[in-house]
């Protein structure tokens, strides 16, 4: 089955052509557009189809995923001023399409990774009529709650990363009501994001009785990026204690979301951070908060855990989910 897949974020939009074959999918062609200046997604697809040489009679099915919440037929942007109707460019272009969240997509990814495409946090043997779990740290946290159906994991729609922030000791404590001072309830995306990485190395400069004003981390116009590199090179302290900060935090967040779900099938960290991240990730601090679970510590000790480096998995995850519409008749449009 030929599938147009794409992801539309605020700024750039990656589409792609597929092959989709049960949970396989192959990538044929990909391209990668910024949003500035366009009129609007259509003509995005139709630009990327005259490009490919393809056409919507050569394709089965399109579906595109989108940062923020759809209801399968409809998504406004809130940083874009396009609105994108399903039906509208069914007419448009002749074939089925349906909308996911960007991090559904994830989660439908999740079905077509090959080892190759993940690295390891901690052994496992998955169960695999059990649900799975992803979650991303990157603009914001996404988290995906995938469950055996139809012979793939198919993501239920979720919130996650808006759950509250439970700290586990007396620094936590202190962290919280650092937050707490800035946002009142304070969500776990608040720590485990960009955004997050500089809250706390704002937070361990105030432990440490170092000045915000004229700090060059925090004055770089990519502040988490430069923190995470200063960080891991050690080069600045409070930059390296906010980096295994975040690490335990993430794994305590993990931690706490699979045993919400059970997640015999396997926790995934996705999103931009954790592959930049993977070094620290990958060195106790994230596996010693997903553990301390007091009495289920040896059951999380079961699971497997690993972070997606392939960085078309939502693009893969939203061509299974296009691939879908075909077989379930969803969104389908006669064709002749």
């Amino acid at each position: 089955m030929r599938v147009l897949a794409g992801d539309i974020g605020g700024t750039h939009t990656r589409l792609a052509l597929t092959q989709v074959d049960g949970a396989a999918v192959h990538v044929e062609k990909v391209e990668r557009v910024l949003n500035a200046g366009r009129a609007g997604v259509d003509k995005l697809l139709a630009d990327f189809l005259a490009l490919s040489g393809a056409s919507g009679a050569s394709v089965d099915a399109c579906c595109l995923a989108v940062a923020g919440p759809t209801d399968g037929h409809s998504a406004q942007f809130t940083n874009l001023p396009w609105c994108i109707d399903a039906s509208v460019l069914s007419e448009r272009f002749g074939l089925p399409f349906r909308l996911v969240n960007d991090f559904a997509a994830v989660g439908w990814g999740l079905n077509a990774l090959q080892d190759a495409d993940v690295a390891p946090l901690q052994s496992g043997i998955p169960l695999a009529s059990a649900p799975r779990l992803a979650l991303g740290a990157g603009t914001g946290l996404g988290v995906s709650l995938c469950v055996a159906r139809e012979g793939l994991h198919q993501p239920l729609d979720s919130e996650g990363g808006h759950i509250g922030f439970a700290p586990t000791d007396a620094e936590q404590d202190r962290l919280l009501a650092f937050l707490r001072e800035e946002h009142g309830r304070v969500s776990v995306e608040r720590l485990l994001s960009g955004p997050g990485v500089v809250s706390l190395y704002r937070f361990r400069l105030r432990e440490s009785g170092r000045r915000e004003a004229d700090n060059e981390l925090l004055a770089d116009p990519q502040a988490a990026s430069a923190i995470s590199r200063a960080g891991l090179a050690e080069s600045d302290r409070e930059a390296a204690q906010a980096l295994r900060l975040f690490a335990r935090i993430y794994g305590q967040v993990a931690g706490d979301l699979a045993l919400l779900a059970r997640a015999e099938a396997g926790v995934y960290l996705a999103g931009g951070i954790a592959p930049q991240l993977l070094t620290l990730l990958q060195g106790g601090e994230f596996i010693a908060g997903f553990h301390a679970k007091g009495r289920f510590s040896d059951w999380m000790e079961r699971l497997l855990v690993r972070v997606i480096l392939d960085p078309d998995v939502g693009l893969k995850g939203a061509a299974l989910a296009a691939s879908r519409v075909v077989a379930s008749g969803y969104g389908a449009k006669d064709r002749a």
